[in-house]
């Protein structure tokens, strides 16, 4: 079920969609059956659900299809279990959301970065006794 959404093009449920910000970065969501975008977002303090203009903020947005993803309502079903859920920079972040959602496998980066902060965990709480 595709909708077009004006400037927007065509989107369907379950599609990743991205905002350029700071030059070359990007912020990921998901695309609802409502016509919605669910992101995490630092500026919005964590999960949450906004309008595809509120997402946008007058920037272009990208429509990446979700390929081999499961069912488009089974990942917007996933995306809103996480509404509210809490933003970090360094394990929950918009990239981290969106491959939740669509049951990709953690990046090498992300597992990485999962790993330093656990060592990280460990070594601060050995100091603190």
């Amino acid at each position: 079920m595709k909708k077009h959404l004006g400037p927007y093009g065509h989107v369907s449920p379950g599609d990743v969609v991205s905002i350029r910000f700071g030059g070359v970065l990007r912020h990921y969501g998901v695309a609802t059956t409502r016509g919605t975008v669910i992101s995490n977002s630092r500026k919005h303090d964590g999960v949450t659900e906004q309008s595809l203009d509120a997402f946008a903020d007058s920037r272009s947005i990208k429509v990446h299809r979700n390929g081999e993803a499961d069912h488009p309502i089974a990942a917007e079903a996933r995306a809103r279990r996480s509404l509210g859920a809490p933003y970090r920079l360094a394990g929950s972040n918009c990239g981290d959301f969106v491959g939740h959602v669509h049951r990709r496998k953690p990046t090498v980066t992300q597992v990485g970065r999962a790993t330093i902060m656990a060592l990280g965990d460990l070594i601060g709480n050995s100091r603190r006794r």
